[in-house]
């Protein structure tokens, strides 16, 4: 698994100011590469370029492909395969957990994010641990 400094983050949110924060956030803590973007489509399309992904933080609330459907096509892309994927949505009730949890990502983190506990959050996410922090 690859050290926080080493690690690109692929980070797929379609609110402007909620990709630029996590990805302000990323770079505070160390992170190597912060890949931002805002759909499926061009997430799809980024992926085809970079060598690799340390993990990868998916909005579920987008227009069109939510992360659910979109989490789907992501774990039979050859590039992602042991990839950590986590949830990051506003919906943290018991319910929103227990689904994300359902449809197999690796981890579940609410917005906002706090930025107290996101490096340990991001770092233990990178080592292949579940992270279920939905507040």
């Amino acid at each position: 698994m690859p050290e926080i400094n080493e690690a690109t983050i692929l980070v797929i949110e379609d609110d402007r100011l909620n990709a630029a924060l996590a990805k302000k956030m990323l770079q505070i803590i160390g992170a190597g590469q912060v890949v931002v973007c805002q759909s499926g489509q061009e997430a799809r399309q980024v992926l085809e370029e970079l060598p690799a992904v340390g993990l990868v933080l998916l909005d579920l609330r987008m227009p069109g492909e939510d992360g659910y459907m979109l989490l789907q096509s992501l774990r039979n892309h050859p590039k992602l395969s042991g990839t950590p994927i986590a949830a990051t949505t506003a919906n943290v009730m018991p319910y929103d957990v227990q689904q994300a949890e359902i449809a197999g990502f690796d981890g579940f983190l609410g917005k906002p994010f706090n930025f107290d506990r996101f490096p340990t959050q991001i770092k233990r996410l990178l080592n292949g641990e579940r992270v279920w922090d939905p507040r």
